[in-house]
């Protein structure tokens, strides 16, 4: 089975995964190119900018605002990315006006923050440990990851749930494996973070409606 997946959290378990299920024929690319792929794995921001569905949530509460939302100035991971959207949607609900400042890579992200060139910032769970509000509960996101499944969804569950339990089982292991097998480099400690700090499972996208003109507002979905 071809699971398109973007190489981020989403991912972690279907690597996971391949070592248990060898018909299991994961790609790393983005699912606007194979939109037949049997899944395509991504954050639900990138899945509705794409114009695919979102038949199942695996990710939640990923991203959060550090130490607080103010300004003036806010670090961003990458313009156009999940946390850029997110972020837009969520000043223009308070009403913040902010400058956005853009790095390319969650430590630097918080290094800004660190160094006083920013004034908070759009963290992830790799990066630093939050109990608060997460960012996409506070746009309405039904969760941070998901996927499209154009066949049998158990199949899909199945391995998911798969992965999840070899993370609990051996967390070194799992840290080294996709390490290993991720197409970009990423610090263990980065990967071992989400293992341990994501809320990881499978869950229902509800009714996403209003989630996804948000998206299309401000990311410029199809």
């Amino acid at each position: 089975m071809k699971i398109i997946a973007a190489p981020g959290p989403v991912s972690y378990p279907l690597i996971l995964a391949t070592r248990e299920y060898k018909d299991l024929d994961l790609v790393f690319s983005k699912g606007s190119e194979e939109p037949g792929a049997y899944a395509i794995a991504d954050s639900l921001t990138s899945l509705i900018k794409s114009g695919l569905r979102i038949d199942v949530v695996t990710v939640k509460r990923l991203m959060f605002v550090y130490p607080e939302l103010r300004g003036p100035r806010i670090a961003v991971w990458r313009r156009g990315s999940a946390a850029d959207i997110l972020i837009r949607a969520l000043l223009d609900k308070v009403g913040l006006r902010a400058e956005l400042v853009y790095a390319d890579d969650w430590p630097s992200v918080l290094n800004m923050l660190n160094t006083g060139n920013a004034q908070s910032a759009v963290l992830n769970l790799g990066v630093l440990e939050h109990r608060g509000e997460f960012l996409e509960d506070l746009v309405g996101a039904p969760g941070a990851c998901g996927a499209q499944i154009n066949g049998d969804h158990q199949y899909f569950i199945d391995v998911y749930r798969a992965g999840i339990e070899m993370a609990r089982k051996d967390l070194n292991g799992s840290v080294d494996y996709i390490a290993n097998k991720l197409p970009i480099r990423l610090p263990r400690e980065f990967i071992r973070n989400i293992l341990v700090r994501v809320e990881y499972g499978i869950y229902s996208p509800g009714d996403y409606g209003s989630f996804a003109e948000v998206i299309k507002r401000y990311g410029g979905g199809k």
